[in-house]
């Protein structure tokens, strides 16, 4: 599937039948070591890819958001991928003697927009970040408070209709999204879903997605802080000011829009003016002056660990690493002190 291979491709590429690769899948046909390299061959993986086994965590996907094009195959090859990551990870952090019971999000309630805006303050205050600065590494942030952080690949442009996930499982909560190639989406979807972790909405009235993004929008740009870059109100904005935010705060111009709209600092019509100026100079699709992806080292650092203190064999963390022998014995992997 992630080659986007039939099963009469895969059979061309193997040299058997469609109905002899749909028996070996189903385990009907168990295969030799031979035939083990052949499929590894072909699809371009390792022999250990194919041979590795997991222990999948109960998962619901309730708080999953797709897009309706996103189904069949591709969604439920999504879910494999998913709970297959969360799993690993979910091992790690067994292997490391992390207790679930030390973590403790905390939650706030949420009836309406006024309330969002004030959980992302309480959540500033109740994390000790401040109010008036930009949050420099949003991961670093949440990886501290002891959630997880997933960033899945999507080189084949599979899954570019989902747009995040957020869940507690096994008492560890999850966030997972794609990863992207601009670092503004990258942390406001990770924002936004906290928001889903975060906010207790009991009204099923209320939209939830919008609730988030409020939530995130605050967070990512403190009120007092927007108020203290902008002002009050404004009846005209420079491209260089928002450029300047952007750059800071490290969120989209579009985005920043948005959030001075919000707070009532410039108007509508003026709101208007910037979001068509921003359509015809193409900043829809992209913005000038991309923000770097944050990176999370926590699940690899957590692995090296447990390989360097022996729990785990090498063999065990190149599998976890997704790398071969050779990859993870460079200087920079195996130099021990």
């Amino acid at each position: 599937m992630l080659k986007n291979l039939s099963l009469k491709k895969a059979g061309l590429l193997l040299n058997m039948s469609a109905t002899a690769v749909l028996k070996y899948e189903k385990g009907n046909i168990i295969p030799t070591s031979q035939k083990l390299i052949q499929f590894a061959n072909a699809y371009s993986v390792r022999v250990v890819d194919l041979l590795k086994t997991h222990k999948s965590p109960k998962m619901q996907f309730n708080a999953f958001r797709k897009k309706q094009r996103l189904k069949g195959q591709n969604l439920e090859l999504l879910k494999d991928i998913i709970q297959n990551k969360v799993s690993d990870y979910l091992e790690v952090i067994e292997l490391n003697e992390i207790k679930s019971d030390n973590i403790n999000i905390l939650k706030y309630l949420c009836n309406n927009s006024v309330d969002a805006e004030s959980a992302a303050t309480k959540f500033r205050s109740d994390y000790k970040l401040s109010i008036n600065q930009p949050i420099s590494n949003l991961i670093d942030v949440l990886e501290n408070l002891g959630i997880i952080i997933i960033q899945i690949d999507d080189t084949e442009q599979k899954f570019s209709d989902f747009d995040g996930l957020s869940e507690i499982v096994n008492g560890i909560p999850v966030i997972v999204i794609l990863r992207y190639d601009d670092g503004d989406r990258q942390r406001f979807t990770i924002a936004h879903e906290l928001g889903h972790l975060v906010l207790d909405i009991r009204n099923t009235n209320l939209d939830t997605e919008r609730m988030c993004n409020k939530f995130a929008g605050a967070l990512l740009m403190p009120k007092d802080a927007v108020i203290n870059e902008f002002g009050e109100a404004r009846h005209s904005i420079s491209f260089y000011e928002l450029k300047a935010f952007k750059m800071e705060y490290k969120v989209s111009m579009a985005a920043i829009v948005s959030r001075l709209k919000e707070l009532n600092i410039i108007s509508e019509p003026l709101f208007r003016k910037i979001n068509i100026s921003f359509s015809s100079m193409g900043m829809k699709k992209r913005e000038p002056d991309t923000i770097a992806l944050e990176e999370s080292y926590q699940f690899n650092r957590l692995v090296h660990k447990l390989e360097v203190d022996n729990i785990i064999s090498l063999n065990k963390a190149c599998e976890l690493l997704g790398l071969s022998v050779d990859e993870y014995n460079t200087e920079d992997n195996n130099y021990r002190y």
